[in-house]
């Protein structure tokens, strides 16, 4: 028995290794979406990616538990045992991070997973609006100096001037009354020059467009919400701010119901209606950057999708150097959005203060245009 069992295991060895072997499936190549990975490109990281020439690492800079670091970059981060970034296998190993397009990649993260106090590092984006503040002295300094040796302007210093008038002739004098269009001139004039600029830096070679970032932009409206609020408080009194917010009702010969209805209504539609200035302000310059961006990026990766020369050279190349032309306009242009919208915003809370102290005044009702004349007083 014991023969007869060890000459059957004999036999089906033999019997296996005479059998052919069957091929074994190789795994799928995983496709490489390009399209992602391009746009991986536009967001905000921690280094400058120069290539073909490599990466410049930007430094980390925070404050933890009370103390403050700094590292220059991410090895150097990984090397304190401590800390790392988000994108690490030892804080993330199942790579959520890397998958998800909303998280920002490379971040400073304890590997005890402890919040960190306040992250103060620099990153691409505050890399290139530290260069386009850069840029902007650079030449309003030389434009300065030029100004001094001669009356006569030309080079730079006659494109500032021309840009100064327009901003002042063309946008603010137009919209905001006086004192105020002459007091909130340099503002004006700032946001103008520092949104132009940031948007042009965004069009050079390896360079991110500061404006893209709607961190930034948001910073940018917050700024116009908070000088026209103050302009309001400023001329209209904190009283007649507030009451300004009713819509007029308070004045209306209603009943108590129906003012007292209508004001559930207006005064939450008029206290919304002071954030979506800013808001509008916020989101325009992102969308309008950024497009442009995307476009180009989409562009170029046809042709890697397609594997085409033809497509290269007879769609991406002269579509994408159309759009990147057409974006040196868009830059000029949403500066000088950003800028007017500003001084209407601002314009409107200067005229509706002078129109509550033309009605707390008691005069009387004159055709539109002759009311400033009619007052007798001037801004």
């Amino acid at each position: 028995m014991a023969a007869d069992t060890t000459l059957a295991q004999a036999t089906g060895t033999a019997s296996q290794a005479a059998a052919p072997t069957a091929p074994v499936a190789a795994a799928p190549e995983a496709k490489t979406n390009f399209f992602s990975e391009g746009f991986k490109t536009l967001g905000n990281h921690h280094v400058v990616d120069v290539m073909p020439f490599g990466e410049i690492p930007l430094p980390y800079i925070f404050v933890d538990h009370g103390s403050f670091h700094y590292y220059a970059s991410a090895e150097s981060l990984k090397e304190s045992g401590i800390y790392s970034t988000n994108t690490d296998p030892k804080f993330d190993p199942e790579h959520t991070i890397e998958t998800s397009p909303l998280a920002e990649k490379g971040s400073v993260v304890r590997l005890d997973h402890k919040p960190i106090g306040l992250d103060l590092s620099v990153t691409s984006n505050l890399f290139f609006l530290g260069f386009a503040g850069l840029l902007l002295a650079i030449f309003a300094t030389i434009a300065a100096s030029k100004a001094k040796k001669t009356l006569i302007p030309s080079g730079i210093r006659n494109l500032f001037e021309v840009l100064i008038v327009f901003v002042r002739d063309d946008v603010v004098a137009p919209n905001v009354a006086e004192p105020f269009g002459s007091r909130l001139l340099p503002f004006f004039l700032t946001i103008f020059f520092f949104i132009l600029f940031a948007n042009l830096t965004g069009l050079l070679p390896w360079a991110h467009t500061p404006t893209s970032s709607i961190e930034i932009t948001a910073a940018l409206a917050v700024s116009t919400f908070l000088i026209t609020q103050v302009v309001g408080i400023w001329t209209m009194g904190i009283k007649t701010f507030l009451l300004h917010l009713t819509a007029g009702l308070h004045e209306m010969d209603l009943s108590v119901f129906m003012k007292a209805f209508l004001l559930l209504i207006m005064v939450p539609i008029e206290f919304m209606g002071i954030f979506t200035k800013p808001f509008a302000l916020c989101i325009r310059l992102f969308a309008n950057m950024t497009a442009g961006h995307i476009i180009i990026v989409s562009l170029i990766c046809l042709a890697l999708l397609f594997h085409s020369i033809i497509v290269g050279a007879f769609v991406t190349v002269p579509f994408a150097i159309f759009v990147y032309l057409l974006e040196i306009f868009v830059a000029t242009l949403q500066a000088y959005i950003f800028t007017i919208l500003s001084a209407l915003f601002i314009g409107m809370m200067v005229h509706s203060a002078h129109d509550e102290h033309v009605h707390d005044n008691d005069l009387p009702h004159v055709p539109d245009g002759d009311h400033l004349a009619a007052t007798g007083h001037g801004w």
